[in-house]
């Protein structure tokens, strides 16, 4: 009985060794998520500045908004959330008569999708709207948008204050009033 436990100690000791190798070698090992580490640094240090082309063709930085609450919307054409979400989001930079900007980027595939898509919302032709197509997602990528669609709310000073993953009711009076104390009004 004596061997017996001392083959059993040995085996369970050797098996432990091998998992703890196995999982050394061949096991995850942790990853700064930087997802998280984007978003914080986008909270404290602000969105770095961007150029893109609007679908006129007509180029614009962020930079050119300082001062304003940026909406950066990501989107497509094909998704049902997405289009539930415009009517509200026009609505609500309308409200704010210049000092909210939309620049809604559209993850579409092709631009045709787009320009069908600008005929449902003639609306979407505002001085305050910028519409970009991330042709190469390299936005999509830059700001990792996993799911569409997804927001950022930029203040004034271009510091992330609000992410938002879904469709939601821009215009609404909870809404409008958080708006209006990034304003400061």
């Amino acid at each position: 009985m004596n061997q017996h436990l001392k083959a059993i100690i040995i085996v369970v000791i050797v098996g432990a060794l091998g998992v703890w190798g196995f999982n050394q070698l061949f096991g995850s090992k942790p990853v700064e998520n930087s997802s998280y580490a984007t978003l914080e640094t986008y909270e404290k240090k602000g969105v770095p500045n961007f150029e893109a082309k609007d679908l006129d063709g007509q180029s614009f930085e962020l930079k050119s908004m300082d001062g304003k609450v940026v909406i950066l919307n990501f989107w497509a054409s094909w998704c049902g959330p997405c289009i539930e979400e415009v009517p509200s989001l026009i609505k609500l930079v309308k409200e704010f008569k210049g000092d909210v900007q939309l620049i809604a980027i559209s993850g579409d595939s092709k631009l045709e999708d787009i320009q069908v898509f600008m005929k449902s919302f003639p609306e979407l032709k505002d001085a305050n709207i910028k519409i970009v197509w991330d042709q190469d997602r390299a936005f999509m990528k830059q700001f990792q948008i996993s799911r569409l669609p997804e927001s950022m709310v930029l203040g004034k000073d271009h510091k992330l204050v609000k992410k938002l993953v879904g469709s939601i009711d821009w215009y609404n009076k909870d809404s409008v009033a958080y708006v209006k104390s990034l304003l400061g009004k």
